[in-house]
């Protein structure tokens, strides 16, 4: 038997990860002129944006001073903060925008090179350092979400088991970026000329 249930806006709420996401919104909202109408796919693209630039300014802060693994361990757990005080906009930042917008493009674009120059200096590059960065805000994002929501069990610190994942996935770009170091020095070496058969 089917019953019907009507639900209040406090109730729909209840849940840590709506109510963040709502507040963090609104928040950015309550700053939106409220003279000008906005379609939903562009309050996405303004909501991308604005992350992709406070994340930028953050990122480099954390970044300041530091190089190679210390940067990037640096600018991951930077980006799990972002995640866990604007879950809103890390998602919104964390879509693909659904109208192509320029300004979009060039942010998004400024965020990307930031992480990828961090990778760089770790010694990865091209191909691997296009994965590397996907892997690290999969990461991020899905560590900050199950720490929202609670569904890690048997916790006993959320920052010491990120700083575990953190490690792991440090060592797994160091990897990565050893094996292409050795696989250019392979390929720089020199042939040692073939000896001619005598007759």
């Amino acid at each position: 038997m089917n019953r019907e249930r009507s639900f209040h806006v406090d109730e729909m709420l209840s849940a840590s990860w709506d109510q963040r996401l709502a507040v963090d919104l609104a928040s950015e909202v309550e700053h939106f002129s409220s003279d000008r109408r906005c379609t939903i796919p562009e309050l996405r693209t303004f909501f991308a944006i604005k992350c992709y630039r406070d994340l930028l300014a953050r990122l480099t802060t954390a970044r300041e001073g530091k190089t190679s693994f210390d940067a990037l361990r640096s600018v991951a757990r930077e980006m799990r903060q972002y995640a866990l005080e604007r879950p809103a906009l890390w998602a919104a930042g964390s879509r693909t925008s659904t109208s192509d917008c320029a300004e979009w493009r060039a942010s998004h674009g400024e965020l990307c090179d930031l992480i990828k120059s961090v990778l760089a200096e770790c010694g990865v590059h091209g191909r691997h350092a296009e994965d590397a960065l996907d892997m690290l805000r999969s990461l991020v994002r899905g560590f900050a979400v199950h720490q929202i929501l609670g569904s890690f069990l048997d916790v006993y610190s959320y920052d010491e088991s990120f700083e575990r994942v953190v490690e792991i996935y440090v060592a797994g770009v160091g990897s990565i970026g050893a094996a292409a170091a050795r696989a250019r020095r392979r390929l720089r070496r020199p042939c040692a000329p073939r000896s001619r058969p005598t007759p």
